[in-house]
């Protein structure tokens, strides 16, 4: 049954390496960082309880970032009383692509105890297309307290014969969809999920943080997870 699980993380794969590519030509943007939580979910069927022993696998191309995900959600976890584990040390080759490799991976993770596996992956989402407009410069004479006297300045090109001095031009801002899904090892089903938009910019490590705290923030409100 959890082969279901590795099957749907390395599905996953090849799109959240898009993401992270995505996340990583961000990094050139300006601006603050903005982060909406779009949608939760949990099972309200579910009657497995708290889990206890939890492997934590994100899915990030540079490894640096993989590692510092994991790391900061395994810190969260461990700071509520739950028993965590980065995948980077269980299975420092990450996970692995062909059917039999992966049916040794469930194994593993059941001899280890884990009785439920975190999963973070990132996606490109929307894009957000601005249009500027061109600029024109002005100059003219005009009335001041100080008396009359030439200036220069700069008006938005609204319409009519004037020609911009600038050109307008269209500004894309990508937006990353961010995934988080707890799946129970033994049933293989998933329990609870997350789903957050992300504007970057900077660096992508200083995103991880307020993810991880929003994200475990809310996996805390779930109703087996506070049992």
């Amino acid at each position: 049954m959890i082969a279901g699980i590795v099957k749907t993380i390395a599905g996953a794969g090849a799109r959240a390496g898009k993401g992270l590519v995505v996340l990583m030509l961000l990094a050139v943007l300006t601006g603050c960082p903005d982060m909406k939580l779009k949608q939760v979910w949990e099972d309200e069927a579910y009657m497995g309880g708290r889990p206890h022993k939890v492997l934590v696998l994100c899915y990030m191309t540079v490894p640096t970032v993989k590692r510092a995900f994991e790391n900061e959600f395994v810190k969260h976890l461990k700071a509520s009383g739950v028993d965590a584990v980065e995948s980077f040390r269980v299975f420092p080759e990450g996970v692995p692509s062909d059917d039999g490799a992966r049916d040794a991976m469930v194994s593993s993770i059941r001899e280890q105890g884990f009785d439920a596996v975190l999963v973070t992956r990132a996606m490109k989402g929307r894009t957000e297309v601005r249009e500027i407009p061109g600029m024109t410069i002005v100059t003219g004479f005009g009335y001041s307290p100080y008396g009359y006297g030439g200036g220069v300045g700069v008006a938005a090109t609204i319409g009519g014969p004037s020609q911009p001095t600038t050109q307008g031009y269209s500004h894309e801002q990508d937006y990353l969809t961010i995934d988080t899904l707890l799946f129970d090892v033994r049933t293989g089903n998933r329990t609870w999920a997350s789903q957050s938009e992300l504007r970057v910019s900077g660096s992508p490590q200083e995103h991880i943080k307020p993810y991880v705290s929003q994200t475990t923030g809310e996996l805390a409100r779930a109703k087996f997870f506070r049992k």
